[in-house]
């Protein structure tokens, strides 16, 4: 089948979906609501033509091979069809449900529908009935530069986001002024407006700025010197109109302890008064550089008749396979995740793409079409009422109490998943979130967690059930209390949402001990919790994560048998052979801390498990070593089922309080 001289489409595909009049019917097919049948309806050529004109190059012949043979070798367990064999296809737009673009569906004998993105340059006749645009791939051509520019405008002017304006500089930033001869400056209390730079590492730097040669880089960096991503955000920053940039290779003192206890601390300010960070988001190490062209989109490009009888181009491709905020060489990294998170703008120099991000909205630049997939929440938007530069000295609302702490949880959620090259920096690298929260909150912020939710708060749990083989998940080197998530390393899971009504222990004193004094927010060299609380003596077995109590009198003749197997435990770790016991088990204490359930009588409790600590000088206190839930049931349940785990919920929470004291 032969093709149209400069043409897209063979002559059998041009005489049947890319008439005039059959394209409108295909198109006008996204704005009506008259069912599965909608759009062009037709049955194709021959299959050994539809193989001919995808040899020869027409787009669509090349759709319908490859989505009708898929179909074929589905339904009819063959590997293609006959060659005389026809097949009734629909073709239509839609409007995605989701998002603002424009998606092509192709029906094949009204059973396989797969969808296709939809596109075009802005330039193109069909762009004012398409609103999705063409990947920008050429990240650093001036187009590239405009359209950030843009979008730094457009949020400046229409979003709710903390507007830009001119602060205090950090206590040493880039000049950027003259990109190819740039220069250290100590800013000692200046005014202005500058960049920020969020990468990874990944390899030694060895030109970063030290107490030895912090005198010449204040007369000018040899810019030859400079690492590739380094080289970039400074082009990137002059390119964009600022005179300043701030990384923390450069101006930090890298070999000062002291300089960076002072500077760390600063990091919430850093990025949150930057106008702007750039995130050199595809980039694994800083010598690879950013500001490359990326690889051009191959895509499909079909004829698009417009309605007014103007002939366009639309660029056309399978859904899921365009970028949809893949997992980039930043998403894995604890620091990259404060830095965006801080950022009140950002320009992401992602693989495919140049993307820009701000509290209101995640676009890619230019429009062209982004699918964040739904339900998966990137954790990257602060609440509603953080976004003011000036907190309010009003008591907060129930709704913005409940939103600071889901937020706070989603945040510790997505940080645990995050690798640190640092151990010790658990802490650290989310101080910065944890000061603004801090700000707003106005409560107590005590090694990760909260005075205002802190019951609730110390009920986290591992996301996994599950060790990897090998894998340690409490390390050695002390840089929490056992209590708080920080001692452990994996993905965690949010504590409890307990109400005041639904705790049942009370809390003496919570403290952690800083590093750095004053410095709530940073290193931990110490801490306690001190309750009052249900200590009942337990045994788990780590395999198969079962709680069981430590036989008990009864209280009353008339309480049935228990059998022991009381709930479930979800351990911190697996590895306790000090307090191991006959069979594997571990022996230690349920802590009960309340219930989860508004039902009364009580049908749940859940607490912490802790075993004695056995470190010098810590006698009689416990250590946390995962937490548990209880199942109850009551003597007098009609249903109650001696062969269900649970536990004799009366006898529990009538038990004398005892304090403990866990470390």
């Amino acid at each position: 089948m032969p093709l149209r001289s400069g043409s897209l489409v063979c002559d059998a595909c041009w005489g049947t979906l890319f008439t005039f009049d059959a394209f409108q019917t295909a198109l006008s097919a996204k704005d009506s609501d008259s069912g599965p049948s909608r759009g062009f309806s037709y049955t194709t050529q021959p299959w050994d033509q539809i193989e001919e004109g995808e040899e020869k190059g027409c787009n669509w012949c090349d759709f319908l091979w490859d989505e009708i043979r898929f179909w074929y070798k589905s339904k009819k367990k063959k590997e293609s069809p006959e060659p005389e064999e026809k097949f009734n296809v629909i073709a239509r737009f839609e409007n995605h449900k989701e998002h603002q673009r424009v998606i092509l569906r192709l029906i094949i004998e009204n059973d396989w529908s797969p969808s296709y993105s939809v596109c075009c340059h802005p330039e193109d006749n069909a762009a004012e009935f398409i609103p999705g645009r063409n990947l920008v791939w050429q990240v650093s051509s001036p187009r590239a530069y405009e359209l950030a520019s843009k979008c730094l405008t457009e949020c400046t002017l229409h979003h709710t986001c903390p507007k830009p304006s001119k602060k205090q500089l950090p206590t040493r930033v880039i000049d950027c002024t003259d990109p190819e001869n740039p220069k250290l400056i100590i800013t000692a209390g200046l005014e202005g407006t500058y960049a920020a730079l969020s990468y990874v590492w990944g390899e030694p730097q060895p030109h970063r700025t030290t107490t030895r040669n912090i005198p010449a880089y204040l007369g000018g960096i040899p810019y030859n010197i400079l690492p590739q991503t380094i080289r970039d955000a400074i082009t990137c920053t002059a390119r964009l109109g600022l005179h300043y940039l701030w990384i923390d290779s450069l101006c930090i003192l890298q070999d000062s302890i002291e300089d960076k206890d002072r500077e760390i601390p600063q990091m919430c300010n850093i990025y949150h008064d930057a106008y702007f960070t750039i995130i050199a988001a595809a980039a694994s190490r800083v010598g690879q550089g950013f500001l490359r062209d990326r690889a051009e989109p191959i895509d499909s490009i079909l004829p698009f008749w417009c309605p007014d009888g103007r002939m366009g181009t639309i660029s056309v491709e399978e859904e899921g396979r365009t970028p949809e905020g893949g997992v980039e060489p930043v998403d894995s990294r604890a620091w990259c995740y404060q830095e965006r998170l801080l950022s009140p703008r950002a320009l992401i120099y992602t693989t495919d793409t140049l993307r820009y991000r701000c509290q209101a909205v995640q676009n890619n630049v230019g429009d062209a079409s982004f699918y964040f997939p739904p339900g998966k929440n990137d954790g990257l938007k602060l609440p509603t009422i953080m976004l003011s530069d000036t907190p309010t000295a009003a008591p907060l609302a129930d709704e913005d109490l409940k939103a600071l702490r889901d937020a706070w949880w989603e945040i510790v959620a997505e940080y645990t998943k995050r690798r640190l090259t640092e151990s010790s920096d658990k802490l650290l690298a989310i101080s910065g979130v944890a000061q603004l929260f801090q700000r707003y909150w106005k409560t107590r912020y005590i090694a990760g967690l909260w005075e205002i939710n802190l019951s609730g708060d110390l009920l986290w749990k591992h996301k996994r059930a599950r060790r990897s083989a090998g894998e340690v998940l409490i390390p050695g080197d002390y840089r929490a209390p056992s209590w708080s998530w920080a001692a452990a390393d994996g993905a965690i899971n949010s504590g409890s949402k307990l109400t005041s009504e639904n705790i049942l222990w009370t809390i003496h004193k919570c403290e952690a001990v800083p590093a750095t004094q004053n410095e709530a927010f940073g290193r931990i060299v110490g801490g306690v919790l001190e309750v009052h609380a249900i200590l009942r003596p337990v045994v788990w077995d780590p395999a198969e994560m079962e709680l069981y109590e430590v036989p008990q009198a009864p209280k009353a003749k008339t309480a049935r048998p228990r059998k022991g197997h009381v709930g479930y435990a979800y351990l911190d770790d697996e590895d306790d052979s000090v307090n191991q016991v006959a069979g594997g088990k571990i022996r230690g204490f349920a802590v009960v801390v309340g219930t989860d359930s508004k039902e009364r009588p009580i049908r749940r409790l859940m607490g912490l498990l802790v075993v004695p600590e056995v470190r010098l000088g810590t006698d009689g206190a416990f250590r946390r070593v995962g937490m548990f839930y209880a199942n109850g049931q009551h003597n007098e349940d009609a249903d109650y089922d001696e062969d269900a785990p649970s536990c004799d919920v009366d006898a529990w929470i009538g038990a004398p309080r005892e304090v403990a004291c866990i470390l």
